[in-house]
């Protein structure tokens, strides 16, 4: 298998997880504040892959989440 292959099916498998994880597991803290353990997973591909990459799955997950599941609409994507 082509490694770009692998690359890319790995970053759509950590943006498939981060959703998942944003979308079940919100823990709301104080009014406004929720923990989203998706973060965990964007830090963890940054640091297997680089920068880039966890700046592409941060932006994939979130223009997601601003389509479905999104509070906040645009703000919350930006």
């Amino acid at each position: 298998m082509n490694n770009k292959t692998k690359k890319l099916t790995m970053i759509g498998m950590l943006c498939a997880i981060s959703y998942v994880a944003a979308a079940a597991l919100r823990i709301p803290l104080v009014l406004f504040l929720k923990y989203e353990p998706k973060d965990i997973i964007i830090a963890i591909s940054g640091l297997i892959f680089g920068p880039l990459t966890s700046f592409l799955i941060a932006l994939i997950v979130s223009f997601a989440e601003m389509v479905t599941i999104s509070e906040n609409g645009v703000l919350g994507f930006l």
